[in-house]
């Protein structure tokens, strides 16, 4: 099924049709993908409850609001689990407590499964993938979700939120769409890969940082091509919140959760390197740091607290100034799809200016307009914008 080019999805919980009064509150379902190969054993997943789907059959957990009935739109925010967990974590009353956190937010709830892939195309000796949890979420699973569900159009309906990895990847994947996503909220998230300690970090948690990500040295242009604090400058035009704790234990029982305070204490530092590089660029960031450790209370209240900051605000729609840095041989950003003839072995900055576009970096690119022409150009390069 991997090299299949569509999805096939299995549905297993009840989804009523649109056109009827009433739509089931969770809806389940299974997917495939051609870039996640759940039988290679270097894909990596946390196991699930008795009795429902296991995480390698790459579940979905979608969340309806109330009056969802497949008439009327919704908002959608998509909300990424961290490492240790599964699709089925921010619904579960005793980690997430998503349906009375999130009670009265009003829009769809999107949940993937993400194993403990790191929301990223996997460095794999220079295979750049398999896993390629990136293009599953991005190029599969959002697209299948804006089919089969009745969402909003425009980005300022779109949000993105996650805890531990699942903030860095919400913050990745906001960089990586940013004509998609109008705002993006990380919990405790890992937003500054390059950080010196962060490598020997990474490989506590059971992955080698070489396999993701390849080697520090040699493969830094890949570490900086996923690192959001690197890829701040692609949020200009978005709504940011980060919310992190600083490894203080306040609650009876916390003194013993070591992990957890050694956590939150680091990625108190990783959320200071993000904000203040996000602060350089001029992005609109909300920056909550506060007591706490790595655990699911903190979590969960900073989504509460997101949810009041507002997910769903107004943002620009089609801004004619933008930037975009990617490492992807094939991206997306402002109408604009992106399609390298090599992979890139350096960054590749696309900088619109009114009716100039420019880019920098090194190979030859075709850009292809959503429902337009397309033109080919070799970087670096300053053209007329394309139509």
């Amino acid at each position: 099924m991997r090299g299949r080019a569509a999805l096939i999805v299995a549905i297993v919980a009840a989804l009523v049709p649109a056109g009827t009064a009433e739509a089931a509150r969770l809806v389940r379902f299974t997917t495939t993908s051609r870039y996640v190969n759940v039988n290679n054993p270097k894909v990596t997943f946390n196991d699930t409850p008795a009795g429902l789907p296991p995480a390698r059959a790459l579940p979905v957990n979608v969340l309806l609001p109330d009056g969802y009935d497949g008439k009327r739109r919704f908002p959608v925010l998509f909300l990424l689990h961290g490492h240790g967990d599964d699709y089925n974590s921010w619904i579960e009353p005793d980690n997430g407590d998503l349906r009375h956190v999130a009670a009265g937010l009003g829009a769809i709830v999107v949940m993937p499964e993400g194993g403990r892939g790191w929301y990223t195309n996997w460095w794999n000796e220079g295979k750049r993938g398999d896993p390629g949890w990136e293009r599953y979420h991005l190029d599969e699973l959002t697209p299948l979700i804006q089919r089969r569900f009745r969402i909003r159009h425009g980005r300022s309906s779109h949000a993105l939120a996650g805890l531990s990895m699942g903030g860095e990847g919400a913050m990745y994947y906001a960089e990586q769409r940013p004509g998609y996503f109008g705002s993006v909220a990380s919990f405790s998230g890992v937003l500054s890969i390059q950080r010196p300690e962060w490598p020997s970090g990474f490989d506590t948690q059971g992955e080698s940082h070489q396999d993701v990500y390849g080697d520090p040295d040699a493969q830094d242009f890949y570490w900086a091509g996923h690192n959001p604090t690197t890829l701040v400058g692609n949020l200009v035009h978005t709504r940011v919140y980060v919310a992190v704790g600083d490894g203080t234990p306040t609650r009876f029982g916390e003194v013993s959760n070591y992990f957890g305070a050694v956590a939150e204490g680091d990625l108190r530092q990783h959320a200071m390197d993000f904000v203040n590089a996000a602060r350089s660029k001029s992005v609109n960031v909300t920056y909550h740091p506060h007591r706490g450790i790595h655990d699911w209370p903190y979590w969960r209240q900073d989504l509460r607290d997101a949810i009041k900051w507002g997910l769903f605000k107004s943002v620009a729609e089609h801004p004619t100034r933008w930037s975009f840095t990617t490492i992807s041989r094939s991206s997306q950003a402002w109408g604009l799809l992106f399609d390298l003839a090599k992979p890139p072995t350096e960054l590749a900055t696309f900088e619109r200016s009114g009716g100039v576009l420019k880019g920098t970096g090194s190979g030859t690119v075709r850009i292809r307009v959503r429902g337009g022409g397309s033109v080919t150009a070799k970087l670096p390069f300053t053209i007329p914008f394309p139509k």
